[in-house]
């Protein structure tokens, strides 16, 4: 493998994660120069290999690879007590394991935090899952529809007199990810401090409503927060109005002086002295005197001339865009965040690692793998393995 500079470059990460969540959070540690190898069933492997549409073959698929850039790829049958010895020996050559298994699924394996953490000093192992390790849904299937759905994230989101909407991202898949991300690296700064090894543990459901911190001091009261579309719950005026040519303008007026400056900017100075909008209090508690003004004057001019008008303001504005034309913008051309790797005979578009810092790098640019792809290597690298060793364990079915 080739060397990295990479912040984190020099530490093993052991992936048995699959679909989505886990897959990220191993995705961008493998972009911050860890070594990431990524573990599959023979003939299965991650079932986000069939998801989404093929690219290159049947198990390749667009939803695999953009959440398994920077990883290698060895196939073991952990259902074999071989399998499972191999994976106990790399876990003790690892510094980081991830899994997002069902609890009890990797301590039926043998490989479970309590059952490893004796065998590298310093272990962390993070754990993501539904609902958390605990409680009475702990067993239950969940998938991040099913978790946008349950933690109210669905519930908030939607027209006003329509029904809930999920939100285009896995959002409640990705966001754990993230959180787990966030204690793997916490736990790293830690690691002298907790030899016997630390056990990271982020449940979907609990990050999703991470996500709505600011509504819950509400919520939590009984009250409920309603769906408004393209508005806010909690900000007025903060969202999209429809110009005269058919485009969506969103306007993030989300300040009081934001406010002052919009009502210059759009003609009608005396809203913002009117005490029925002064403040975002006021604009709240009025929202339907003041949304249908707006929508008037937004509907009598074209979203070019308002997007001049509010940008010459220092308004918060911008065009409502499909995600095809966001991407081509020129801000993101300019940052270089989509961009092309080669793999088999095709190019292929991912998104750059967002965290940009003077020094680190992290720009690997490792293709998702295929399956198997370094099962050999990675064996006669990280175990010492020799050939003919390794000949007997595919003989036996327990590698491929």
């Amino acid at each position: 493998m080739s060397p990295s500079l990479g912040p984190l470059a020099g530490l093993r990460v052991l992936d048995f994660s699959h679909a989505a969540a886990g897959p990220y959070t191993t995705m961008l540690l493998g972009d911050l120069g860890a070594d990431v190898i990524k573990i599959e069933r023979p003939g299965r492997g991650d079932g986000s290999r069939f998801m989404g549409e093929p690219i290159e073959d049947a198990n390749y698929s667009d939803y695999y690879f953009a959440l398994n850039r920077n990883k290698r790829d060895v196939l073991i049958d952990l259902s074999k007590p071989a399998g499972a010895g191999l994976a106990l020996q790399l876990v003790a050559v690892s510094d980081i394991v991830v899994q997002n298994f069902r609890p009890g699924v990797m301590e039926r394996l043998g490989l479970g935090f309590e059952q490893v953490r004796a065998l590298k000093r310093g272990l962390i192992y993070a754990s993501i899952s539904a609902f958390g390790s605990e409680g009475p849904w702990r067993e239950r299937p969940g998938n991040d529809i099913i978790l946008q759905s349950v933690s109210g994230l669905m519930g908030i989101t939607g027209e006003v007199d329509g029904g809930p909407v999920r939100i285009g991202a896995p959002v409640s898949d990705f966001s754990a990810g993230l959180f787990a991300l966030v204690g793997i690296l916490a736990a790293l700064h830690k690691v002298e401090e907790n030899p016997r090894g630390q056990h990271i543990k982020v449940s979907m459901l609990e990050a999703s409503l991470a996500l709505m911190c600011s509504y819950i001091p509400k919520a939590a009261r009984g009250v409920r927060i309603p769906r408004l579309g393209r508005g806010h719950a909690q900000i007025v005026p903060y969202q999209a109005f429809v110009c005269s040519d058919g485009e969506y303008l969103m306007v993030g007026a989300f300040t009081n002086g934001f406010w002052r400056h919009l009502c210059e900017a759009i003609g009608r100075p005396e809203l913002a002295k009117d005490p029925r909008f002064a403040t975002n209090a006021d604009r709240l508690a009025n929202r339907k005197l003041l949304i249908p003004e707006l929508v008037q004057i937004f509907a009598a001019r074209p979203i070019h001339e308002w997007s001049k008008v509010l940008d010459d303001a220092d308004v918060p504005n911008s065009p409502v865009l499909e995600l095809r034309d966001a991407v081509q913008t020129e801000q993101v051309r300019h940052a270089g965040t989509i961009y092309e790797v080669g793999h088999g005979n095709r190019l292929h578009h991912m998104t750059r690692f967002p965290v940009r810092v003077p020094g680190w790098s992290t720009d690997k640019d490792l293709p998702a793998p295929y399956m198997g792809e370094h099962t050999r290597a990675v064996l006669a690298e990280a175990l010492g393995l020799n050939q003919e060793s390794i000949a007997t364990l595919e003989a036996d079915g327990v590698i491929a």
